[in-house]
């Protein structure tokens, strides 16, 4: 058995441009180094964390190379947080049906997004009253944590809030000076899962780690290959197209993190209906962009998707034709 079919699969630990051209080499090195012939485990060892090392180095006295994994980086731990906080909205319980909080009769009810929201005109301010105690009684007598009743609500009226079993209700009475009505609604969202913080940070680690090797693999790629520039210029390209969704996601995601209630006019969660990295709608208004040429959620996914696709074929075309590795690698 040759010494490469003993040690081979110590060589995974290399990126390929440097295993294909030297990884019998530094086998063989090795094995003519150690006493007998036989590696011992820490040569074996020593010979991993080698190859691991190269491939988070990126090319030297390259500035642009280093600005692109840097960027790489960024971009992967905006992604990777979007993957967490994705996967810990998994977790939202399920919303309770709330237009039977409120009397019998005709309701307006709509579900946006994680929210649920249930209202019902009065005819005076005595129905109001009596239809927002009644709610409250029904709730408390369900087991749910409420506030007791007071007068003087988001907008005016009377109102509480109560929570259970991960669920966050708002019920709130007001009027509506256009049409001259009294209603009442009731406005459900999930709270956060204690699982959303961890998922969020450890998808913001992984994909740090993964975008830094990415962003390493293709300069290393871009250098060897014999379409330096144009390679290049596509994934530069690519990689700033996704920094707006990628920046919009993470004020997203502070501004709901640190919101003490994510209502949908403050702090609103994130992830809609599926998957989205890229900032919600109330960031964007906020920004003063809704209105603007990319002002939507889905102009902004284009965007990074075909930034995305820009970077993969810039991999494509750099991998076509690339030279041979010029630095012999030493292991230990």
């Amino acid at each position: 058995m040759s010494s490469i079919d003993g040690y081979g699969h110590l060589l995974s630990a290399y990126p390929a441009r440097l295993r294909r051209t030297y990884g019998p080499e530094l086998i063989a090195t090795m094995v003519e180094m150690a006493p007998g012939g036989r590696p011992s485990r820490r040569e074996q060892l020593r010979l991993v964390a080698d190859g691991l090392r190269e491939r988070f180095r990126p090319p030297v006295r390259r500035p642009l190379a280093l600005v692109l994994a840097g960027v790489a980086l960024l971009v992967g731990g905006a992604l990777g947080a979007a993957v967490g906080s994705w996967a810990g909205t998994l977790g939202y319980p399920a919303l309770p049906d709330v237009q039977r909080i409120l009397p019998a009769g005709e309701h307006q009810v709509q579900r946006i997004s994680h929210y649920t929201i249930a209202g019902q005109t009065q005819r005076d301010s005595a129905a109001v009253q009596r239809a927002v105690e009644d709610s409250h009684r029904q709730l408390v007598a369900e087991g749910w944590q409420a506030t007791p009743v007071h007068l003087g609500g988001i907008v005016t009226g009377y109102g509480y809030t109560a929570t259970r079993d991960g669920v966050h209700l708002e019920v709130q009475s007001a009027s509506d000076p256009a049409q001259g009505e009294l209603y009442v609604a009731v406005l459900g969202w999930p709270l956060r899962p204690a699982v959303y913080l961890p998922l969020t940070v450890a998808g913001a680690l992984l994909g740090l780690l993964a975008g830094w090797l990415i962003g390493v693999a293709l300069t290393h790629r871009i250098r060897l290959s014999r379409r330096p520039v144009s390679s290049a210029l596509l994934a530069v390209t690519g990689l700033v197209l996704s920094i707006p969704s990628a920046a919009g996601f993470v004020v997203s995601l502070i501004s709901y993190l640190t919101a003490a209630q994510p209502t949908p006019t403050g702090g609103a969660m994130l992830h809609e209906e599926h998957f989205s990295f890229g900032p919600t709608r109330e960031t964007l208004t906020w920004l003063r962009l809704l209105d603007g040429p990319f002002g939507s959620v889905r102009g902004l996914e284009l965007l990074w998707v075909g930034g995305f696709a820009l970077v993969a074929v810039a991999a494509v075309l750099a991998g076509r034709g690339a030279g041979r590795e010029a630095r012999v690698p030493t292991a230990g």
